[in-house]
């Protein structure tokens, strides 16, 4: 090594170790007595925790041994290291030998003897590979695979439930990360820094990091400092130092200890500091209990028996925080959760409205989301404007839902109630109702993804139930503990992580152009506003304009301020104003918090302006006999028209002072002076002429030049309000390019402008033509009328066919389904029978087996808990039979408290096999408000010659059998069999 990379090394090392004296710590009375003992502070430390806890030489080094030096170096305090085994230096922190502890994981069972710091590290748990595995983008890439895992790892269980993966289970860190190198498996799942330790000591070059392990049950290992719960002193003082230890100098630690190469998947995350009061209420109230819709979608669903979805995966991360575990509730209506929170049967509901009327029963956090809500109507039914056009409808709407809520109480809408927002649409779609509200973000998932047809939406401003919702979490009223630790949660997420979750889940597929997140600050500053205040210029047309009738806003920016507004979550409020100079004094007196259209480049120290919304050109009009206008340098001696006040005056006052304006009060005004010759030309942007011309028949104006081929449309806030121009222009990117095509090509389609040709001669050539096609036109046109309609007639038929075939596959869906457990019933049950019959009879060597599952004592819940609890068991008891069953097996229920699986290609010893596994799963499972359950299961398999119902009976039998033997159990059973074998059979697995 060279002197100068030896002496870049030692600097590196003594700035970590000897950095800047940093702001003296404001302690304690109780922290500077610490201090100023003579005894240390001792801290239990590990021999063999590579790179961040070991014993080289007899020296204690890696990251701890760095960090408890910079922690002396912040506090003031003595940390001596005791060095040990990791079982020994927890039961000597439990048993009082030692003050503190380094390298701890918070676990919730832990805290009744630990006090936590914050961590000052997080592992995560990625996937190495050999180099030439390819692209690693989540577990699906893993399938078919051969995997290595630490023995006894605890995500295996979850992991096995991935049957199409391979696993081998390995005793230690290096002997696994050993296995890969040498081609054993294709893939190992390990700790990063444990995995790249072992791979860099040993030259491993062939293997690297795919990427992070994502699932459920896995997350980040976190690393803080441990502490006696008698010495309170200690925590805080370890907490104010980490505290004060700087980006930079984290970075120094991290680059030095972990290395470089892995610190793309390595972020400091400032995790929730919990008081010793919340950290008790954690440890006494370990699992919470989360509601889970079944077709909120994407924010809270139930799919393949698993809850799924944005709020899901919020929740999650919040309870992983905080050393908490989520129990989700599925199966019930929006309505039943409120009632099961108010009576304290349910501790959490994600994505909730405040009201003062559920202030009563439940604490709120602040919000997490903000969302634009839209109004849904048959697409054949008269557009909605108004109040008073809503009332007139028959309106549906999620019982219990916040918009049901507010209008259900008022006598003057018609509101139907529904059990979800599905149904809500698909009641719509079918003309049972004829109006819903709903989240637009979830009413477009859910009309996409069930092909629901024949809804349209929109978001008019005057419409006062279609304002933006704000989502926050509602907490029991009985835990008010429980709304503290999860908005500590909250508080400490990085706005990054919020992003990524977001993104997942409605920044993908046809909603990817939409995805726009929101920082806590710009949430915090739309709650703070009652609505935005957006300054619209009547009379400018193909831009915007206000409708004399409704007092609607109409135009291209209207519609792109629509998009802006449901992207955003903005509530709107319209100011109407004559031009340009009416909205900058509205402006800048708080009247007005946006100007929908400035001047571009306008120089003003008290407005800010948006990125660009749209593009045009800046043109002249002039009389037909003028010529071509190639410039502004032609213009300064002619008289030119504007609009009185517009951003165009205000444009050309500002750049080309030299010439020679006329405002006056309109454009059509102004049109009428160019062509009467009080002008030489009109200036303004190329789509306002050009409709100009055409709406106010002006034959005898022309587009003469182009004087500005760019002229961008921007909008304007005051300077003061930083957080609205962020928000606006991360609205403004969010529009995808096709909604923008559709509006800007619907309303700003003009004419191409080009040099002008010999008008007169156009005309003569045009006269001669018109006579000469005039004949032809005759004859055709009543036969190309026909053929309209002809084709009008196959359209409308094409289109109402593929709606009944939509509405056809929406009855067949329903009519197969069960509308409380969501499981396949009967009728589908029977389809699915005929076709492993028919795979039977063509294969001789294929059969599958039947499983008759009852609930054992089912009577007994109903009639201890009342019929709601028994409805909870059936849904908890459908989502075991979908977890714990293989993806081919087909589930049902049979009737009541019975189900049936069809498990295809599957002989009796493995169905065998398949149902005691099962009766396991139940066992442990504990149902809400109920506790344990049992079942019994009677299993057959199918034999030449079997029917639906002598099958069905078979396992029915078997089924009797098991309830007879006592419960809890499987019998089989199987005419086919020898008397002895059979009887055998017989008896419970």
């Amino acid at each position: 090594m060279t002197i100068a990379r030896l002496f870049c090394s030692a600097l590196l090392l003594l700035q970590l170790l000897m950095p800047a004296a940093a702001t003296a710590l404001a302690l304690s009375p109780a922290e500077q007595a610490l201090v100023d003992e003579p005894d240390p502070v001792h801290v239990a430390v590990m021999y063999d925790f590579v790179p961040f806890s070991y014993v080289e030489d007899g020296t204690h080094k890696g990251f701890v041994a760095d960090l408890l030096r910079l922690l002396e170096h912040k506090t003031g305090a003595r940390l001596k290291a005791r060095i040990g085994e990791w079982g020994d230096n927890l039961e000597g922190l439990r048993q009082k030998q030692v003050d503190a502890i380094a390298d701890v994981s918070f676990k919730p069972e832990r805290t009744s003897f630990i006090l936590y710091t914050t961590p000052y590290f997080e592992i995560p748990t990625v996937v190495f590979t050999d180099k030439r595995f390819g692209e690693y983008q989540g577990p699906a890439d893993l399938s078919g695979r051969h995997v290595g895992v630490l023995r006894n790892i605890f995500y295996i269980r979850e992991l096995r439930k991935r049957q199409d993966i391979r696993i081998s289970e390995y005793d230690d860190y290096e002997s696994l990360t050993r296995a890969l190198a040498f081609g054993e498996i294709d893939a190992a799942i390990q700790n990063l820094t444990s995995g790249y330790h072992y791979a860099t000591q040993n030259a491993y070059t062939n293997i690297k990091v795919a990427g992070e392990f994502r699932l459920d049950a896995v997350g980040r290992e976190d690393l803080r400092f441990g502490v006696r719960t008698d010495r309170p002193a200690i925590q805080s003082l370890l907490q104010k130092g980490l505290d004060s230890i700087t980006e930079q100098e984290w970075q120094a630690l991290i680059n030095r200890w972990v290395g470089t190469r892995s610190n793309a998947l390595i972020e400091r995350q400032q995790t929730a500091a919990l008081t010793s009061e919340e950290r008790e209420f954690v440890r006494t109230h370990p699992v919470i209990r989360v509601h889970n819709e079944a077709t909120f979608e994407p924010f809270s669903f139930h799919e393949d028996g698993q809850p799924v979805g944005h709020s899901v995966d919020f929740i999650r991360l919040l309870a992983q925080r905080v050393g908490l575990r989520v129990e989700f509730v599925t199966g019930h209506s929006w309505n039943d959760y409120l009632e099961m929170l108010r009576r304290g049967e349910l501790d959490v509901m994600t994505n909730i409205v405040h009201s003062q009327q559920r202030e009563r029963y439940m604490h709120f956090t602040t919000p997490y989301l903000r969302l634009a809500q839209g109004i849904f109507r048959r697409a054949d039914s008269p557009p909605i404007a108004s109040v008073a056009d809503l009332k007139a409808r028959p309106l549906v709407l999620p019982k219990g839902f916040y918009t049901y809520e507010q209008l259900a109480t008022q006598d003057t809408f018609q509101v139907e109630p529904a059990n979800d927002s599905l149904e809500a649409l698909m009641r719509v779609s079918t003309g049972t109702d004829e109006v819903t509200i709903e989240i637009m973000r979830v009413a477009e998932h859910l009309l996409q993804k069930y092909g629901i047809p024949g809804v349209a939406g929109s978001a008019p401003h005057q419409v006062i139930a279609s304002e933006p919702l704000s989502l926050r979490l509602g907490i029991t009223r009985s835990k008010p503990l429980l709304k503290q630790v999860l908005q500590k949660a909250m508080d400490s997420l990085t706005e990054q992580e919020k992003r990524q979750i977001l993104q997942k889940w409605t920044g993908k597929g046809s909603q990817a152009s939409n995805f726009l997140h929101l920082t806590g600050q710009e949430l915090a500053w739309m709650e703070s506003r009652a609505a935005i205040r957006i300054c619209v210029t009547r009379q400018r047309l193909p831009y915007e304009d206000i409708t004399q009738s409704s007092g609607n806003h109409i135009g291209a920016f209207a519609e792109l301020l629509d998009v802006i507004r449901h992207n955003a979550g903005l509530s709107v409020r319209l100011v109407s104003v004559d031009n340009f100079r009416q909205a900058l004094r509205l402006l800048k007196r708080g009247d007005c918090d946006l100007i929908s259209r400035t001047p571009p480049g306008f120089d003003d120290p008290a407005v800010s302006l948006s990125q660009p919304l749209l593009n045009s050109a800046l043109v002249i009009a002039t009389g037909l006999d003028e010529v071509y206008v190639r410039n502004f340098l032609q213009l300064q001696t002619n008289r030119l028209a504007v609009t009185d006040g517009s951003h165009v005056q205000v444009h050309l006052e500002r750049h080309h002072p030299e010439l020679h304006l006329r405002p006056y009060p309109n454009i059509d005004a102004a049109m009428t002076a160019v062509a009467a010759g009080e002008a030489f030309g009109l200036v303004d942007t190329l789509p306002v002429i050009s409709r100009a011309i055409v709406t106010g028949h002006h034959s005898d104006i022309k587009i003469s030049g182009e004087l500005e081929p760019t002229y961008p449309a921007v909008l304007a806030t005051r300077s003061d309000e930083a957080v609205l121009l962020q928000i606006v222009n991360k609205a403004i990117q969010s529009i995808g390019p096709e909604r923008f095509e559709t509006i800007t090509s619907r309303w700003l389609q003009v004419p191409i402008l080009a040099e002008p040709p010999d008008y007169r001669l156009i005309t003569q050539a045009a006269v001669a033509t018109l006579l000469l096609v005039t004949l032809i036109l005759l004859w055709n046109r009543k036969l190309a009328r026909l053929n309209a309609r002809i084709q009008d007639s196959r359209n409308q038929l094409m289109t109402a066919h593929e709606e009944l075939k939509i509405k056809n596959r929406m009855l067949e869906q329903l009519s197969t389904t069960d509308r409380l457990t969501r499981l396949k019933n009967r009728l589908y049950l029977e389809r699915a029978f005929e076709q492993q019959e028919l795979l039977a009879q063509e294969d001789a060597a294929y059969t599958f087996s039947l499983m008759l599952v009852d609930i054992d004592h089912f009577k007994h819940v109903n009639d201890t808990f009342g019929h709601e609890q028994g409805d909870v068991v059936l849904t908890d008891f459908a989502a075991i039979l979908k977890g714990s069953s293989r993806e081919h097996d087909i589930i049902a229920r049979w009737g009541g408290e019975e189900f049936m699986l069809i498990c295809p290609q599957t002989d009796l010893a493995t169905a065998a096999a398949l149902a005691k596994q099962l009766l396991q799963t139940i066992r442990q499972h504990r149902f809400a408000g109920v506790g344990q359950c049992t079942a019994s299961i009677g299993v057959a398999t199918w034999t030449a010659g079997d029917t639906y119902s002598s099958l069905c009976r078979r396992a029915d039998q078997a089924l009797y059998q098991a309830k007879h033997d006592g419960r809890d159990r499987v019998c089989l059973q199987n005419d086919t069999l020898p008397t002895a074998r059979q009887a055998r059979y017989a008896r419970p697995v």
